[in-house]
Parts: C-alpha cells; structure tokens; sequence
C-alpha cells in the first residue's frame, strides 16, 4: 500500500503545480490580449438612419386609407349617438332599445377594429424595425471587424462608459453613406 500512497501523493503534487502554473499563466496572458471595447448608442443610431423617415412615409401611406374607414365608422357612430341623445324623448320604446343596440353594436364593432389596426400597425411597424436594426447590425459587425474590437455594447443598458468608447458616430457615417 505504501507504493500506491505514494503515487497517489506524486499525483496529487503534479496536479497542484500543474494549476499553480496554469494559475500563473492566465494573468500574465491577459495583459498582453486585454480585449478592445466599444459602446454605441443603439437608439442614437436607429433614430439617425436615413431610412427611418422613408420607412415612416411609406407606413404612413400604407395605413391612411384603413385609418381614413376607421374614422368614418367612429363619425357614423358619433352621428348616431348624438341622434339618439337628440331624438330619445320622441322615440318609442322600441326604437330607443333598438337604437341603443345599434350603438352598442358599432361601439364594439369600431373597438374591435381600432385593436385590429393597431396590432397590424404595430407588427407592421415592428416589421420594419428589424430591417432596419439589421442593417445596423451587420454595418457594426463589419466595423468591429475592420476595427478589431472583442466587445461592442449598446450604451443605452449601461450605468457608464467613458465616451472615448462611443462609435455611434463612426457607425451613423457609415450608415450614412
């Protein structure tokens, strides 16, 4: 058994001065490759690509006619309430249930419609902000390429960075061009 213990021992050493040097190592590596940082402002950029404003006229086109049947519901419906308010004391019973019906009706019928429009504006909208925040993307990985940079973080989730690492300039130039 003494054989084995020693062994086990002779291990042991060669283990813990294998980490030792090891240990030894990483610090002495990680001053010479200390990685190179930057952040950018994401919403600096997104709000200065020049897409934005076509991006913008072209949704604004694509939901003025919806909007436009949307508000002519939303009169129809005004007009009829206020005939309701108007007319209620010369209407009979069974008028004034109906009308109330009515107006219930295109009441839940508009709110139905108004969340639709919403929703698409909104995926519509979204759809367009990713192609955009793509475009960022890929013009800031080719600059952290080009540049050398290990990290690059959007400065918008940051408590602090000194702005000696801010590249949104260097990106909305190139977005720019």
């Amino acid at each position: 058994m003494k054989k084995e213990e020693r062994t086990l021992k002779a291990v042991a050493i060669t283990f813990a001065a294998l980490i030792a040097l090891v240990a030894t190592m990483v610090p002495a590596q990680a001053q010479d490759s200390s990685p190179k940082v930057a952040v950018i402002d994401v919403a600096r950029v997104f709000a200065e690509m020049p897409e934005r404003d076509e991006i913008s006229n072209k949704l604004e086109e694509e939901f003025a006619e919806p909007m436009a049947q949307l508000q002519q519901l939303e009169e129809e419906f005004e007009g009829l309430r206020e005939r309701l308010e108007r007319d209620e004391a010369i209407m009979t019973e069974e008028e004034k249930v109906a009308a109330q019906n009515e107006l219930r009706q295109r009441a839940a019928g508009l709110q139905r419609g108004g969340e639709q429009l919403n929703q698409y504006m909104q995926q519509r909208e979204n759809e367009e902000r990713n192609v955009l925040l793509e475009k960022m993307f890929v013009v800031v990985d080719a600059y952290a390429e080009e540049q050398g940079f290990d990290l690059i973080m959007d400065k918008g989730r940051m408590l602090y960075s000194a702005p000696a690492l801010d590249i949104s300039d260097a990106i909305i130039e190139r977005l720019v061009q």
